[in-house]
């Protein structure tokens, strides 16, 4: 193989490793404090649908409005629908932004700190225990966040932090009823442990270190509400270990945090939405299911997701206050207020009593081979080595044919003496 060759391919295996070898980028989160970081953003495609169930053995006389919410406002993702879809009956009625007010969805900006993006259904001559589908497709481009950066010297303390933001998010409601005894008695608990700090930060990472070694991950019965007042969560315990602990899971650690802050004076709101496991390597991201944490206000850096279902010492250690690094987090759903079950069924439509949620489903779609992203994914999930193969094979190839038309040439020449 000639010198000239060699030069080529070394050239060629440089530039594979330089541009092949995946590498997480690292961003400073725009508004937010610059101790805050994005790493291993990645761009994923979405098909969700939700179904809902027309519980009634008679037609619904009146067309019955679907929302289906795919992004609340954050400052680490953001979402791009390509389509949607529905069953008989539906109708799309387009896309925009509204907020949660704690009875219903209403209009809202995208600058709305509160605003939930999505997709407004209407299905018309609904049928007895029909089950109405919405289907929904969407390009995701989302990060995960690292928040180890942030440390108490960087937060500011409690006033600062209600004089910031508007008191809708420090007021009690029906679920964050921070005045109840069961929830002021933990409050109590935890400011003592924090010596009676006044700081954001430490404030929160002491509520986390007492989820740690007072609550349990399990299931409370609370069907059909699916939803317990923070006081109930923080006044019923079970025995483990010869221990008593408080209980319940990720829905029920989020209501009892935000009451917990909201208590303490320091603003805090719920998250609900999705979360997708990093499998790394050749799997990639999967759908890992529906989770709820929550977000808070730090003087000095802004608002910022909180993971709060912390249900043993050891994960305490690895998260303190952020996310956990191995899920992408999807904020579908935000609250910043709550108000009591409706418990007037006479004031509510017949249609809307009968309305039940049935079943809702999301996966991580595949880039379109044929898109430009499609075809830089299956550049840079394909291994180094193999692009290294390639790339030897592929001189040597051309290297052989070069040497067989030199000595194709040269027995031409010498056939002609």
């Amino acid at each position: 193989m000639s010198k000239s060759v060699l030069n080529a391919l070394a050239l060629v295996i440089c530039v594979c490793i330089s541009t092949f070898v995946p590498l997480s980028a690292v961003d400073t989160i725009s508004g937010v404090s610059n101790q805050a970081l994005l790493f291993d953003s990645r761009t994923l495609y979405i098909h969700g649908y939700l179904v809902y169930k027309y519980n009634s053995s008679k037609p619904a006389s009146m067309e019955i409005p679907i929302f289906m919410n795919i992004w609340a406002k954050n400052f680490w993702s953001n979402v791009g629908i390509l389509k949607t879809a529905s069953s008989s009956g539906g109708k799309s009625l387009g896309f925009g932004y509204v907020r949660y007010d704690g009875e219903e969805y209403v209009p809202a900006g995208g600058e709305d700190h509160d605003s939930i993006y999505g997709a407004a259904f209407n299905f018309s001559t609904v049928q007895p225990y029909q089950e109405m589908r919405t289907d929904i497709w969407f390009r995701l481009s989302i990060s995960k966040v690292d928040m180890s950066g942030i440390l108490p010297d960087h937060v500011g303390n409690v006033s600062t932090a209600k004089a910031a933001v508007d008191s809708k998010y420090t007021n009690e409601t029906y679920y964050w009823d921070y005045s109840n005894t069961s929830v002021q008695q933990v409050i109590q608990e935890i400011n003592e442990r924090a010596s009676g700090t006044e700081n954001v930060y430490d404030i929160v990472y002491a509520t986390i270190n007492w989820f740690s070694t007072n609550m349990v991950y399990r299931e409370h019965e609370d069907y059909p509400t699916a939803r317990l007042r923070a006081s109930q969560v923080l006044n019923e315990t079970i025995t483990v270990n010869g221990e008593k602990k408080r209980y319940g899971v990720c829905r029920h650690f989020a209501d009892a945090f935000v009451a917990i802050m909201r208590g303490f004076g320091v603003p805090a709101n719920l998250m609900e939405g999705l979360i997708f496991y990093d499998m790394g390597g050749s799997v990639g991201v999967i759908f890992g299911g529906g989770h709820a944490w929550c977000e808070v206000y730090m003087p000095n850096v802004g608002w910022v997701p909180v993971e709060v279902t912390i249900s043993d010492r050891y994960i305490r250690d690895i998260v303190r206050v952020g996310l956990i690094s191995p899920y992408y987090y999807l904020p579908t759903y935000k609250e910043f207020t709550s108000t009591a079950p409706d418990k007037d069924e006479d004031g509510r439509p017949e249609e809307y009593k009968n309305l039940v949620p049935a079943y809702w489903y999301w996966a991580v779609g595949e880039v379109p081979a044929l898109s430009i992203e499609g075809m830089i994914r299956a550049v840079v999930s394909t291994p180094v080595i193999n692009w290294i193969l390639l790339v030897i094979v592929i001189v040597l190839i051309v290297d052989s044919v070069l040497v067989r038309r030199k000595i194709k040439e040269l027995t031409q020449r010498a056939s002609t003496f």
